[in-house]
């Protein structure tokens, strides 16, 4: 009898405890990003990043590369696995290119990763899309006031591409 009652005793300790220790999160993959400096650089990793974790879960985190520091070489050094860049970069895949503005050059990470397979797909489609005019309207936007994570979720559902 003393045996039954010192089990419940536990389990409802137990329960409680559980039930106020905090949960601990659960964390997916994350795609590190290279920018410069950049006010268009910052507005095009704050699309890229929303599309990319609404469209397949991967988030996506900054990488504020050093000035003078060259994105190819974080991607070669595989520091990032996508970085913007003025140019293309020499054995890098160019996922998103917008006449006018900085290019997205992918490293081997987000190609060849299982849990990637959706990142690469979901880019290109962004590509298909994405023209230099929403992407002029998305600076005036910027620039009269709005963040940029803000212009750019309201471009993406404007235009119902989330």
């Amino acid at each position: 009898m003393a045996v039954r009652a010192l089990k419940a005793f536990l389990a409802t300790v137990a329960l409680m405890v559980l039930a106020v220790a905090p949960a601990a999160a659960c964390f997916g993959p994350k795609l590190y990003v290279a920018i410069a400096a950049d006010p268009r650089q910052e507005l095009l990793f704050a699309l890229i990043s929303l599309y990319v974790v609404e469209k397949t879960g991967v988030e996506s985190e900054r990488l504020l590369l050093a000035a003078g520091e060259s994105p190819a070489t974080a991607l070669a050094e595989e520091r990032v696995d996508l970085a913007l860049t003025a140019a293309p970069i020499e054995g890098a895949e160019t996922l998103l290119a917008v006449p006018g503005y900085p290019l997205l050059a992918s490293g081997p990470r987000p190609l060849t990763d299982l849990q990637f397979t959706t990142v690469a797909p979901a880019l290109r489609k962004l590509a298909t899309l994405l023209t230099a005019a929403d992407l002029a309207a998305l600076e005036k936007r910027v620039a009269g006031g709005e963040k940029p994570l803000a212009a750019a979720r309201r471009l993406l559902r404007e235009r119902r591409w989330l």
